[in-house]
């Protein structure tokens, strides 16, 4: 939906002409362009050729709009109830009449959608939102007449326009605007790269084809049903007049079904490139179909992100190279022991490398090398500097919480650890690491309104996952590893500490930060934040507001109970053993337990695939977090497992590789 001065005239037009019994406003008064993207919006329709009327959401628009007029743009200082909660309105304000806005100016555009949405999700307007839903009137201060905290909240015309944006709009593509969206990068890129007239910028916005970032629009994006449309029409839709409309969409389904449709309408798939000559569907119609599937079902809600940092590459290409060497020495295998001794070489080899290029110039050494290459150099016992500095369990834990690796048993009896399919996919991508906000960048785009900020992009670009103004090979591979692995919880103690500060309702990003920031570096936090968003437990949203998810929600309750002090209270071996013992266990509906008999432990440690000290490690830790007691798992077990089945996409999602093939 996008609503400038021209769309606001015209609405304001028509409602007036209907107040006044005018029952139709004629076409030959208003602006052809303008009048076609308020219909395709679904603002307005045609009551003959030549006569338009707004429907049902368009004078819901228009009504919404001339609230706003009648407060005005100025600040209204006024202290009224808000609802029946304990709110009071403080500071409101409307606009002025559409007559006197920039040209330029976009009262609604996907942007404003993203922060309308990240507000109601959150409850409060986040500080990025603030300024741009005010100065719209769609946001209102309030003080809270408890604890006289004061906040930013949607007014109720920004409540109003959410519900009228959840009306979906048409899908009408002409040939000319087809061959629009073919010369179009698939984004994320920078909006001023991007050449596209105004009015078919309106066009496949307000079909919901791209969207635009918050704040000022800077990078643009396709979105997931733009995606599909675009690649429908690079393999396909070569004609005149209409191309892809949901009549031709219809069409096609009902052929796939059914092969119940007319002969004229078999015509027009076939002279479209829908379907073959043979009456099936050619690659055209087949992604004709996912185009079709989200109109109804619509897009996906969440987003899905990945994170690598660089120690973790670092242990999963030593893991590699004891496997190589193992085959000529088993006794290389990588088991923890071998594994660690191979790490502290490679780190003393990297600490030396960094010395020998900055030398005494180590406050020109980037700052999260400086004071580890101070102490190497310092250090007289260097497996003590490398425990010190570096944590290889939590790489592990992490690299197996995203499906990269896990920890086995060999035919010993030891713990070793192998690379699973997607970790040795990660390794052919030659990465020194990737970030959480690098993969959001491109995962983002698959929401209805959504576009990664240009920080994300700029962050992507330097990690090789956005080129020339689309995703790279790199940049797909990691998008789909994000929809796609298997993720298990993890949580270190610090992580913890920083889940903790975000309640269900949710926080501010610089709040958090604040109520940190004097015990631990900034980035560091940050760097938690990444994580927690990477494994599903939050969501950073574009307007600077962070929320639990769905997962994060249960995550919260099962940690309720769990003392503070524990190392990792949730980690991929304690879920394994936990799995394990539910498989071997009965379930007691009533109660919330599952009770298992102690002669099935042995078959619980055969279930969990892990060496017997690792399972036992971990039923340790299950039992000191509360997960267990010594017969039984109970409810915040249970809760921890519920969480853990939620914590990847289930949806049929299509293949980044699909796009880009």
């Amino acid at each position: 939906m996008v609503i400038k001065k021209e769309h606001a005239v015209i609405l304001e037009k028509i409602l007036l002409n209907e107040n006044k019994d005018l029952f139709a406003t004629y076409m030959s008064q208003l602006n052809s362009d303008t009048v076609r993207e308020l219909d395709i919006m679904g603002l307005v329709r045609f009551e003959t050729p030549i006569k338009l009327v707004l429907t049902y959401t368009g004078k819901a628009l228009a009504n919404v709009l001339r609230e706003l007029y009648s407060l005005g743009p100025k600040s209204n200082y006024v202290e009224e109830s808000y609802g029946s909660s304990s709110l009071f309105i403080i500071e409101k304000r409307g606009i002025s009449k559409p007559e006197e806005w920039d040209p330029d100016f976009r009262f609604i555009g996907s942007e404003i959608i993203a922060l309308l949405d990240a507000a109601n999700k959150a409850g409060r307007v986040g500080p990025l939102g603030i300024e741009p839903l005010m100065e719209r009137g769609l946001a209102v201060k309030v003080r809270d007449a408890e604890t006289k905290k004061e906040s930013y909240i949607l007014s109720e015309q920004g409540k109003a326009i959410l519900d009228i944006y959840t009306v979906s709009p048409k899908l009408i593509i002409d040939s000319d605007l087809a061959n629009v969206i073919r010369g179009l990068p698939i984004g994320p890129a920078r909006s001023s790269e991007i050449k596209l007239s105004v009015h078919n910028s309106h066009l496949l916005e307000s079909m919901r084809l791209i969207a635009y970032s918050v704040l000022n629009g800077e990078i643009f994006a396709f979105t997931a049903l733009g995606q599909a449309v675009k690649k429908t029409l690079m393999l396909g839709g070569f004609g005149e007049e209409t191309v892809l409309s949901e009549d031709i969409l219809r069409a096609i389904a009902d052929w796939y079904d059914e092969k119940k449709i007319t002969d004229i309408a078999l015509e027009t798939l076939q002279s479209l490139g829908y379907v073959g000559t043979d009456g099936n569907l050619l690659p055209a119609g087949e992604w004709a179909l996912e185009v079709y599937r989200l109109l109804k079902d619509g897009p996906r809600k969440e987003v899905w992100s990945f994170d690598i940092e660089e120690g973790e590459m670092m242990a999963l290409r030593a893991i590699k190279s004891l496997w190589e060497k193992a085959k000529t020495n088993p006794k290389d295998r990588p088991t923890l022991e071998n594994l660690k001794k191979e790490m502290i070489g490679r780190r003393i080899k990297q600490y030396k490398e960094l010395i020998e290029r900055y030398g005494r110039k180590l406050n020109e050494m980037p700052k999260k090398y400086q004071q580890i290459a101070k102490a190497f150099e310092d250090a007289k016992d260097l497996s003590a500097w490398y425990e010190g500095y570096f944590d290889l369990r939590a790489d592990l834990h992490s690299m197996e919480s995203f499906d990269l690796i896990k920890s086995t048993v060999d035919e010993e009896g030891e713990e070793v650890f192998v690379i699973t399919k997607w970790g040795e996919s990660v390794l052919e991508r030659n990465v020194e690491s990737v970030s959480s906000d690098s993969v959001k960048a491109i995962t983002i785009t698959r929401k209805t309104f959504s576009s990664p900020n240009i920080e994300w992009v700029k962050k992507a670009e330097e990690e090789g996952l956005i080129g020339a103004k689309e995703p790279t090979k790199n940049g797909y591979f990691f998008a789909n590893l994000a929809e796609h692995i298997e993720r298990l919880p993890l949580l270190t103690k610090f992580e913890r500490t920083v889940f903790s500060l975000i309640p269900e309702k949710g926080a501010i990003v610089d709040e958090v930060i604040e109520k940190l920031k004097d015990q631990f570096d900034e980035g560091r936090i940050r760097f938690a934040l990444a994580k927690l968003e990477a494994r599903h437990l939050i969501e950073i949203l574009p307007d600077g507001n962070v929320i639990e998810t769905e997962v994060g929600k249960l995550m919260d309750k099962a940690l309720s109970g769990v003392p503070t002090g524990l190392g990792f209270p949730v980690n991929p071996l304690l879920i394994r053993v936990l799995r394990a013992l539910r498989e071997v266990g009965t379930l007691y509906v009533k109660e919330r337990k599952v009770r298992i008999l102690p002669k099935n432990i042995k078959e619980a440690l055969k279930a969990s695939g892990l060496s017997k000290e690792a399972f036992q490690n971990a039923l340790e830790l299950a039992r000191a977090a509360g997960y267990i007691g010594e017969t039984s798992i109970n409810e915040q077990g249970l809760l921890l497992l519920e969480a853990v089945d939620k914590m990847s996409s289930k949806a049929d999602l299509v293949s980044y590789h699909e796009i880009l093939d």
